[in-house]
Order: structure tokens, then C-alpha cells, then sequence
């Protein structure tokens, strides 16, 4: 369980001069459109595909792309982050919902409380922060970056086929091999962890308690390179279960 004395190092933290860009979420009605500063208009369009062209698996395979799936939550749904500091989020040391669903192969994922913190990365595909944080997630785990003890999870969500770069295919491209859990056509991983924005972060201590998390680059967020961000992270998820 997330202890509260750890939580003092992110009290520097607690109004930072610039959070880094990131891109703000509007659960929207179909035909209304919003405008957001710094951002494109965002309208929440979900699609499942199959009858476009195939695309290649990590091990080279040609599949259809399917690029939302059946989400199952089991649990409370985290209140909305909305920009909230580090210090203050309201859901640090609530119990995160698990979920369960599907890769874009259709092979059973899922981010469940099995004794082992978690790193848990909400990326959308036409997003611009998304599309330069992949990379370096990317260089991170080919460095060994990631601690043996820490389990790292994408969830690709918010999918809109008329922005183009199918997570699919983009997933492949960028070299991640992790565990990638579709999001599904109503969004409700994504719902369930109260993101607000892209790309958006969620560090899970053992027992599926949440130690901390943000919307924007965790680079901005926590005033170091991104490799040292994301080892911060598993490094406090860690901590979090001893």
C-alpha cells in the first residue's frame, strides 16, 4: 500500500513552472466539436477494424488490424486526474480497477493485482506527445531500463481511424514488444483510470494501490531525462511494495 511519508518528495512538485506539453481529452458528444489550446480539436471516434489492409507483427506475422477491443473493469473507477498536482491527486492510495482484454492479435492481456508493481502508460495514436514519447519508451527497455521486479503496460486508447497512424501497425513500427491492451470502442480503461490527457501515466504499487500519477512527459513531470523518469518511476513502484 502507497505510503504517505514517500509521497513528500513530490511536494517540490506540487505546482511545477511547466508541466510539458500534453494533449487534453473531451468526452464529447458525436457532431460537437472542441477546440482546445495547443491541440487540435478533439472528437472521440471509435472504430474497430478488419477491413483494411493487413499489418505485421513484432514476429512478422500478417494479421487483419483490429484496433479496439472488449474491455472488462473490475473495480471503482479512479476519480479524473483534471491537472491535478503531484502531491494532491486525490486517487493516490485508492485501489486501481483491474482490467482485461485483448492485444491487437487477439491474444488475452490484462492488468491485474498479481503481487508485482506496474507502470501503466494511456497513449493515444494521433497524439503528437504519444507519437514522441513511443521512441523512447522504446530506448529505455532495449537498455534494460526496466527493473525485473516492475511490469510496464500500454494501453492504447481513444482510437480515431480518420487521424491515421493505426496503433496497430504503430505499436510494430516503434519496436515496443510489451503487453498492449486495446482500448475499447466507448473508451473505459481509459474512463476507468480517469485520464485526462496524453500521454498519461499510472504507477501501481503491488497490491493494485495507485502511487502516482500524471498526464504530459514524465521527463517535464519529474525534472529529469526520460530514461531516469521511467526508472524513477519503477524505482517508487518498487519502494511502494516493500
Amino acid at each position: 500500500m502507497a505510503d504517505p511519508s514517500k509521497q513528500g518528495q513530490f511536494a517540490s512538485l506540487n505546482q511545477p513552472k511547466d508541466t510539458g506539453p500534453r494533449v487534453p481529452v473531451m468526452w464529447i458528444a458525436l457532431g460537437i466539436v472542441a477546440v482546445v489550446a495547443l491541440a487540435a480539436a478533439v472528437t472521440i471516434g471509435i472504430y474497430s477494424g478488419g477491413d483494411e489492409d493487413t499489418v505485421e507483427t513484432s514476429d512478422g506475422e500478417l494479421v487483419d488490424p483490429v484496433e479496439t477491443g472488449p474491455v472488462v473493469v473490475d473495480g471503482a473507477a479512479l476519480p479524473p486526474f483534471q491537472g491535478a498536482s503531484l502531491a494532491d491527486d486525490p486517487a493516490v492510495g485508492m485501489p486501481a480497477p483491474e482490467l482485461e482484454g485483448v492485444t491487437f492479435t487477439g491474444e488475452e492481456t490484462g492488468i491485474l493485482f498479481d503481487g508485482r508493481p506496474k507502470l501503466v502508460v494511456f497513449l493515444a495514436h494521433w497524439c503528437p506527445v504519444c507519437q514522441a514519447e513511443l521512441p523512447e519508451i522504446v530506448d529505455w527497455l532495449e537498455a534494460d531500463g526496466l527493473r525485473d521486479d516492475v511490469d510496464l503496460y500500454a494501453v492504447a486508447t481513444a482510437f480515431d481511424r480518420a487521424r491515421g497512424n493505426l496503433p496497430s501497425q504503430w505499436f510494430v513500427d516503434e519496436g515496443y514488444d510489451g503487453p498492449v491492451l486495446m482500448d475499447d470502442e466507448d473508451d473505459s480503461a481509459a474512463q476507468a483510470f480517469g485520464v485526462d490527457a496524453f500521454p498519461y501515466w499510472v504507477v501501481l504499487d503491488a497490491d493494485g494501490t495507485v502511487a502516482l500519477r500524471f498526464s504530459g512527459l514524465p521527463s517535464d513531470r519529474l525534472d529529469r531525462s526520460a530514461a531516469e523518469a521511467f526508472s524513477f518511476m519503477a524505482d517508487f513502484a518498487a519502494a511502494e511494495a516493500e
